[in-house]
């Protein structure tokens, strides 16, 4: 039921949004007058929206590889801890498949894992994450392992495809133009934080009423991992998990707004 309700009501609060938007700036009188009527582009922004959601879907593992530098784990890594570790923590909760399995070069102490079916999904963790204890990294590789298990991360690149997909160009281009205006020196690349601030205001305005059910369905995604660490290591491994992940907050890094919705915290 969830993968009919959530990515429905995703495009529902995206084209509602945009309606809204089109009729609060009456944009209507400039598509008529190109001979686009006001249905022909609700079905261009819903064939866009539900396009730009199976595109995020089907490349959601390539993208946040690409987009982390993850650096993936293969035969020659067979005996690494954090390999056994996956795969007896899969078993454990009865994967059929092991995801692919990648450090990416960060302090932060993180994971994510992405893919739009379990037998294609990669697990990264960062380099900081390699500093918790070997406890605390089970408990939170165990979480990420039933959001997996469970379709939930799927379904959320599905349903933040949808949003971020519909507002990518004009988003990326308005954070461009202010990111370049803050460079620190001719030739420099554009500042970072200007492009992220521009970028998320714009994702969340022109896509309100999808961006609501992105973050409910973030948080929900969360707190299905949370009851699986809480049925396998009790409150005492939920007070783990929970803890681990508050003090990663002064470590945390920016990546594009796909990544950052699927990292545990």
């Amino acid at each position: 039921m969830k993968f009919v309700v959530f990515p429905l009501l995703t495009l529902l609060g995206v084209v509602a949004t945009a309606v809204m938007w089109v009729n609060l700036f009456q944009v209507r009188p400039m598509f008529e007058s190109t001979g686009i009527s006001i249905i022909d582009w609700l079905w261009i922004d819903i064939l866009w929206t539900l396009g730009s959601g199976i595109f995020s879907w089907a490349l959601s593992r390539d993208i946040s590889i690409w987009s982390t530098d993850t650096n993936l784990m293969d035969d020659t890594d067979k005996d690494h801890p954090l390999v056994h570790k996956v795969r007896h923590l899969a078993q454990e909760i009865g994967l059929k498949h092991l995801p692919m399995i990648g450090l990416y070069p960060s302090p932060e102490v993180n994971l994510f894992s992405a893919g739009p079916f379990p037998q294609r999904t990669v697990l990264s963790v960062s380099n900081g994450f390699l500093n918790l204890t070997e406890v605390e990294q089970s408990i939170l590789i165990y979480a990420e392992l039933a959001k997996i298990k469970n379709h939930d991360t799927a379904l959320l690149v599905f349903c933040h495809g949808m949003t971020h997909g519909f507002v990518l160009y004009i988003s990326r281009l308005l954070a461009f133009f202010l990111g370049t205006s803050f460079r620190q020196t001719e030739g420099s690349s554009s500042s970072t934080y200007p492009e992220i601030i521009v970028n998320i205001i714009t994702t969340f305005f022109l896509t309100l009423g999808g961006s609501a059910v992105v973050f409910y369905l973030a948080r929900r995604r969360h707190r299905e991992g949370d009851r699986a660490v809480l049925a396998k290591y009790g409150q005492g491994g939920l007070a783990k998990e929970l803890a681990a992940l508050e003090n990663t907050a002064a470590t945390l890094e920016h990546y594009e707004l796909f990544t950052i919705a699927l990292k545990a915290n």
